[in-house]
């Protein structure tokens, strides 16, 4: 797993928790951003944060989604943000600018792979497919992203990998109403 992921997660314990929290799920151990790491050691991570936050895992995986995609996504890599425009226009092009991008750069990165389409005129269909199964976080990321534009959207996820399904699809249906900020 990407090791920026290790660091958001590290910022997003940090934000509900404090730096006592941060201490007690990673123990000392440091993840660089530009570095890739074991599905393993992201999970351990996960299953001590939620144990911190008292949460259950899927919906802290969900809301560290929407985090990671608002605080950490978009502050770092703003242009890819802006060059979209709009939630859609970023869902139909993050495979391509950002996925490729980090296959390319970093060794051993395994980001999922994500088929993006319009669905109709107001909608995206995601296709996501990883052995991490991380649904959850990724419809997260998507609700983060629509939030980061300050769009409106719903989020219907209609296959499932935790369902037994080949993959997950996610039908994202745009009201086209912005939200206010």
């Amino acid at each position: 797993m990407h090791g920026l992921i290790f660091a958001s997660l590290r910022d997003y314990v940090g934000a509900f928790g404090g730096a006592e929290k941060v201490e007690r799920v990673f123990r000392g151990e440091i993840y660089l951003s530009s570095g890739a790491y074991d599905d393993r050691h992201f999970l351990t991570l996960v299953e001590r944060a939620c144990e911190e936050a008292g949460t259950e895992r899927d919906e802290f995986l969900h809301d560290f989604g929407a985090y990671t995609a608002q605080r950490t996504f978009a502050v770092l890599y703003p242009q890819f943000f802006s060059a979209a425009g709009s939630a859609s226009e970023f869902f139909l092009t993050v495979e391509e600018r950002i996925h490729e991008l980090v296959r390319a750069t970093i060794p051993n990165a395994r980001p999922p792979r994500l088929t993006v389409s319009k669905l109709g005129s107001n909608g995206v269909l995601i296709r996501y497919s990883s052995p991490r199964k991380l649904c959850v976080l990724l419809r997260g990321l998507a609700q983060g992203v629509v939030l980061h534009f300050e769009e409106t959207a719903t989020i219907d996820e209609t296959s499932c990998m935790l369902r037994g399904d080949e993959a997950c699809t996610f039908e994202v249906l745009f009201s086209g109403v912005r939200q206010s900020a």
